[in-house]
């Protein structure tokens, strides 16, 4: 039942239906846009390969009620401690599995978020977590549905915010149940020793309300 539950998951990401759900959300917490990396990465002509662990950094250009943002700072996340658990292939897709990580946001008013080259380096993440902490959590059941034919991916795992500077705006019932899911794309401008740019939303899944579509350029441009 588990390996048609996955095969399912890789038809529908096929059909471009995977990933659509951020459209559905009734509340929408936090949206991000950035790049993924491996480290450990064993084997750098390989993503998701055994003992490998899944990074991200980047912007986050939306923080939402009952979050409080200050419009005069910058704010960025770092995913991390998500480690390689299971790569099962299906044709040219692969569904990795992961253990628990954490997503954290950062607000910061003076240091430019720098993404370097060949994470983690000088800058990345360090430029990502220099500011105040203002939300942290666990992420569980992540899963990254890759498909290496055209360098496209999606993913999604459940979010409980578990601390930060705001934690005490999230009510205790409201801080487990939300999604943490994105979409991947190929890209020409990715940095170099980064594998993909990622962008995606934390949510409840509830009802639907209307999604916003662009182009990479675009959203970058939109809040730079």
């Amino acid at each position: 039942m588990k390996r048609l539950a996955i095969a399912f998951l890789v038809a529908s990401f096929a059909l471009g239906t995977v990933g659509a759900r951020m459209a559905d959300a009734q509340l929408l917490l936090v949206d991000y846009v950035g790049f993924d990396y491996e480290f450990p990465d064993p084997d750098p002509s390989q993503f998701g390969e055994a003992g490998s662990g899944y990074n991200g950094v980047g912007e986050v250009p939306g923080v939402f009620a009952p979050l409080v943002s200050d419009p005069s700072k910058e704010h960025s996340y770092f995913i991390t401690g998500l480690l390689q658990t299971n790569t099962q292939v299906f044709g040219t897709f692969l569904v990795i599995d992961y253990t628990p990580g954490t997503l954290s946001v950062y607000e910061d008013s003076s240091t430019p978020l720098t993404y370097g080259i060949n994470p983690p380096n000088a800058t990345a993440p360090s430029t990502f977590t220099d500011g105040d902490q203002i939300l942290t959590g666990t992420l569980t059941n992540f899963r990254f549905v890759f498909n290496t034919a055209n360098g496209t991916g999606s993913y999604e795992a459940s979010f409980e915010a578990t601390g930060g500077t705001q934690i005490g705006n999230i009510p205790l019932n409201q801080r487990k149940g939300w999604t943490f899911a994105g979409a991947t794309s190929n890209s020409t401008g990715i940095p170099q020793g980064y594998y993909h740019q990622i962008d995606g939303q934390v949510f409840l899944d509830n009802a639907p309300t209307p999604g916003i579509k662009g182009t990479w350029g675009q959203l970058k441009a939109n809040f730079r």
